[in-house]
């Protein structure tokens, strides 16, 4: 396994974690009113942060070209 592969889950990881427990790490990150979005925790969460964490890249790599 190379390193940006292991840096992308953990990436991927992290995200997933803090959207959908509010925490990182064990320590929480928001407030007690913070409404955790289960979806996030779940498999397809996984494809949809995948899908943003693209997106996002790619949005950035096409204002960098111009």
């Amino acid at each position: 396994m190379g390193l940006g592969f292991a840096l992308s889950l953990t990436v991927l990881g992290s995200i997933r974690e803090i959207l959908g427990n509010g925490s990182l790490f064990g320590f929480t990150l928001f407030g007690a009113s913070f409404q955790p979005a289960l979806l996030f925790i779940l498999p397809p969460g996984a494809f949809l942060t995948l899908g943003f964490l693209l997106a996002g890249f790619n949005k950035l790599k096409d204002k960098k070209a111009n």
